[in-house]
């Protein structure tokens, strides 16, 4: 059955604009009842509807609840008298099995008994069948959009129920990384400090490397418990995912195994987006793996770029908080297994693994979720059980047209004569800073606060650089830098932190121009950024 459509397009995306759920242009329609009739009765009533109707009868409530499971309708009418049982106790049992879609019940002959009883179960109207031709059109249309609505918030509470989730086990992640990439940073420089004094056929040289791998180890796992709290430091530039697909496309071989093909379909017109390159490429390796996984028997692996226009209608249908706007897509598809309903609701829930014990750490998609939230996008996910599954990226397309020149890398120089001012709290990485510094010909001048060090400088003690933690007992690393570029405007300034949640949002006292290393760092890394620091001409900016 084909009616015309009344309710145009440009209404609908009006209706989405002042946040109401639009119309359905088509109606799958169930039809539950045993009358011959029923079906031209209905036809009649939705003649001159508002909507595009398609129909199907059942004629039994157990056939009715059969197809009622198929979940391939999005109403069901539902007549009160049927050979196996009422239409209430229909719509109960369908409720309790899960069903969620409106029900209408209709009658032949009215009562408030049955009234009260179609309420109880949770009807979402009911019908006298002689008024069908005047009511029903209307019952429908405010059925479903009641529905709708409720959906919506449904939607919208799980979203902040999955937001406030990600959130707290942030901040735990939060809480925990400052200090444990304090010790992190001593472990991995102290342990780079004995290996250069080591010969590499040193009996004890096997043995440290491991403690630096295990070291490396627990510093990746620090980073993803910070990428999916949306805490990590990312290193946004302009870049092709073309590029980034290409270079995974090319190592994919030799880590998902020969036994599962891979092609791609990458569009050669893709336009630019703003991202981490390395976290780019780790959003598809994951993704990647999680396939392979997925297919233990072999099958097929597909990695698909396209740019898109995401309107409000398709961010609503795939439950995205995405401004409307111009996207890139990177989806991942394979011919897995699979997801049930329950292993994708929880899939980007952090430890959360279908892998046997000891065989997965749970953050995979997790960290995937995280890089993505974090540079702007968002995630879908297509699956069903024996049909494989798509990982859909969205990101932000960028406005820049081309991609930016790669300066040539100059020679690196890690050694100087200039004034170190070190503000550092833990005595281990203090320790270890000043040892890296002296050890290359700096004047290193130690303290253990932000008040030790103004001391210092206030005693008429002139420096070069100040290198700071950023948050520190007292005083902080930027309050810190602030006072003393007042007096000295072209201070050279470095901060050191081992958790982004430590730089206050909008920058704060930050401003723009004040480089950072992250911890935890090498003695090479420290030193390297240091001498980068001190032959910049760049002067910083107070906010």
């Amino acid at each position: 059955m084909q009616r015309r459509i009344v309710m145009p397009d440009a209404e609908n995306r009006e209706l989405a604009v002042l946040g109401r759920p639009p119309e359905l242009q088509v109606v799958r329609v169930l039809v539950i009842d045993d009358d011959s009739q029923a079906a031209a009765l209905i036809e009649m009533a939705l003649a001159e509807a508002h909507f595009q109707c398609e129909l199907d009868i059942a004629s039994t409530a157990t056939e009715g609840l059969r197809r009622i499971a198929d979940n391939a309708h999005d109403i069901y009418l539902v007549d009160y008298r049927l050979p196996d049982k009422t239409g209430v106790e229909l719509i109960h049992e369908a409720k309790a099995r899960g069903a969620d879609k409106p029900f209408i019940l209709m009658t032949g002959y009215g009562s408030g008994e049955i009234d009260d009883a179609a309420l109880r179960e949770g009807a979402a109207d009911y019908v006298e069948k002689h008024l069908v031709g005047t009511y029903l059109d209307r019952a429908i249309r405010y059925a479903l959009r009641d529905w709708q609505a409720d959906r919506a918030i449904r939607d919208r509470e799980e979203q902040l129920r999955q937001a406030q989730k990600m959130e707290a086990i942030g901040r735990l992640a939060g809480g925990i990384a400052h200090d444990f990439n304090n010790l992190l940073t001593a472990i991995v420089g102290y342990t780079d400090l004995v290996l250069e004094r080591l010969h590499p056929n040193d009996v004890n040289a096997h043995d440290v490397a491991e403690i630096r791998n295990a070291a490396d180890r627990a510093a990746s796992l620090t980073r993803q418990l910070l990428t999916f709290s949306r805490k990590q430091f990312l290193q946004p530039v302009v870049l092709n995912l073309n590029e980034a697909a290409g270079g995974v496309l090319n190592m994919l071989p030799r880590v998902i195994g020969a036994h599962i093909k891979t092609r791609s379909a990458l569009d050669p017109q893709l336009r630019y987006v703003k991202a981490d390159p390395g976290q780019i490429e780790q959003v598809l390796l994951n993704l990647a793996l999680n396939a392979r996984d997925a297919m233990a028997q072999g099958g097929e692996l597909t990695i698909t770029t396209k740019n898109v226009e995401m309107t409000r209608e398709q961010l609503g249908r795939l439950k995205l908080v995405l401004p409307p706007g111009q996207y890139v897509m990177l989806a991942i598809s394979d011919t897995g297994a699979g997801m049930d309903a329950e292993t994708l609701s929880r899939a980007f829930e952090p430890f959360f693994t279908t892998k046997p014990k000891g065989k997965g750490t749970g953050l995979g998609l997790a960290t995937v979720y995280g890089i993505v939230d974090q540079s702007g996008g968002a995630i879908s996910i297509d699956t069903a059980v024996g049909r494989g599954t798509t990982v859909r990226v969205y990101l932000p397309a960028a406005t820049e047209t081309t991609l930016p020149a790669t300066a040539a890398t100059a020679p690196r120089q890690t050694g100087g004569n200039e004034t170190i001012l070190l503000v550092e709290d833990n005595d281990a990485v203090r320790t270890l800073v000043r040892h890296t510094l002296h050890a290359r010909g700096y004047d290193v001048i130690e303290a253990r606060d932000a008040e030790q060090a103004l001391d210092w400088v206030a005693s008429g003690n002139d420096l070069d650089l100040l290198l700071t933690d950023v948050v520190m007992p007292g005083l902080s690393g930027p309050n810190l830098a602030a006072r003393l570029l007042q007096s000295k405007p072209t201070l050279r300034v470095l901060y050191m932190s081992g958790y982004s949640g430590d730089i206050p949002s909008g920058h704060g006292a930050l401003w723009v121009g004040v480089p950072l290393i992250q911890k935890p760092f090498t003695p090479q890394q420290l030193a390297e950024r240091v001498r980068s620091v001190l032959d910049t001409s760049t002067r910083h900016e107070l906010p």
